[in-house]
């Protein structure tokens, strides 16, 4: 198809159209914003999007950086995603970051030269990937590494910048994926309102996902029509990840049989939205009331109250701590919730060596001396 780049084609202006709903441009467009950006096509939609937005008048007061983080291991496809998705930043006329996994460098320029990528094409995704009878979920902690690495980049970014926002580009299809992900887990019902948006996730930082409401074939009609590039990133249909198991084998297997689960989940976790936001605002007053000393971590017991409260509560708490929550399922906050209620005395070893100790009339949580370190300076 003919390019139509810069004009409003029926699935680009949809996308634009569902990202001022769900992250109004006045909210952001002058203040600064970190956009993560892979160079696959959710991410240079938003890139290009967010451009798009801000390019109205008044001029815009605030600024976008790309910035991309190369774990290098996939050789030269991975730095030739590098490469496309600064050379999309000079074409926006953005700042870009790039962080290198090995050297751990920050660097402004890896390379002058326009490449030619991923074309819009309808290539079936599951046509380079062999046919794998059992997933094996092995990679599973080194995939929630690489998202740890991107995020504390991002956050580094966003400082050294100045920047109020960090935006990425998760869809309602990754929405779904996630939501099922926890279910699996076993992670209660919190991990079924899906991924969090918006999300605070440091002082004066906040995460959005202004694409959470998009449909992934939207999104890429939307490139296909404006005749974008993007990358196409193999490692997606490597089937040992459980999130790529749950988008090529068990999502597709459910469609087999229920042609509307997708949707039906995309409404399910919405529902569920509006309960955990409840919630939330609860265990957030809660907390502030029970939280007897921030330093040592000492909570006064409540045997009232709400198990659903306390478990967000604690909650709150590894978040504001920046505790690692990826090992923490459901029957830990459990343990947690009761140690409040006074149901159990015992003290509890939790993941990455966290001691819950029940000590009279309250809750004593000791982290151990590397996480207590890594914990911010106020909460």
């Amino acid at each position: 198809m003919n390019p139509q780049s810069g004009s409003r084609t029926p699935r680009w202006s949809q996308i634009l159209d569902q990202i001022e709903r769900c992250w109004p441009t006045n909210r952001w467009r002058d203040v600064g914003v970190v956009v993560g950006c892979s160079g696959g096509a959710d991410s240079v939609t938003l890139v290009r999007a967010l451009a798009k937005l801000r390019d109205s008048s008044p001029p815009a007061r605030g600024f976008l950086v790309v910035a991309h983080f190369n774990h290098q291991l996939r050789g030269e496809e991975s730095d030739r995603d590098a490469l496309f998705t600064e050379n999309l930043a000079r074409e926006l006329q953005l700042a870009f970051e790039l962080q290198k996994a090995e050297h751990c460098v920050t660097k402004k320029s890896c390379a002058q030269n326009i490449v030619s990528e991923q074309p819009s094409s309808d290539t079936p995704q599951s046509a380079c990937s062999p046919a794998i009878a059992e997933p094996a979920f092995q990679l599973d902690s080194d995939e929630a590494s690489l998202r740890a690495d991107r995020m504390n980049f991002l956050i580094r970014i966003a400082k050294q910048y100045g920047a109020r926002y960090i935006t990425l580009a998760h869809s309602a299809d990754d929405n779904v994926e996630t939501m099922l992900h926890h279910l699996l887990r076993g992670t209660g019902p919190a991990g079924l309102a899906g991924i969090g948006h918006p999300l605070p996730i440091d002082q004066d930082l906040v995460l959005t996902r202004p694409l959470i409401h998009s449909q992934r074939d939207v999104i890429r009609e939307s490139l296909k029509e404006q005749g974008y590039a993007w990358r196409e990133d193999q490692s997606n249909q490597d089937r040992r990840y459980r999130r790529n198991w749950i988008r090529n084998e068990l999502i597709p297997m459910m469609e087999s049989e229920y042609p509307n689960a997708r949707s039906a989940m995309q409404r399910a976790i919405e529902l569920q939205k509006s309960w955990r936001e409840q919630i939330d605002t609860e265990a957030s007053s809660w907390l502030a009331e029970h939280l007897m000393n921030a330093e040592v971590l000492k909570i006064r017991k409540d045997p009232n109250g709400p198990h659903p409260v306390l478990i967000a509560a604690m909650q709150h708490l590894w978040m504001n701590r920046r505790w690692p929550r990826q090992a923490m399922n459901q029957g830990h906050w459990q343990s947690l919730a009761e140690m409040i209620q006074g149901k159990r005395d015992k003290t509890c070893t939790l993941p990455s060596g966290i001691l819950a100790i029940a000590q009279g009339d309250y809750l004593l949580i000791q982290p151990p001396r590397e996480l207590e370190s890594e914990a911010p300076d106020s909460h």
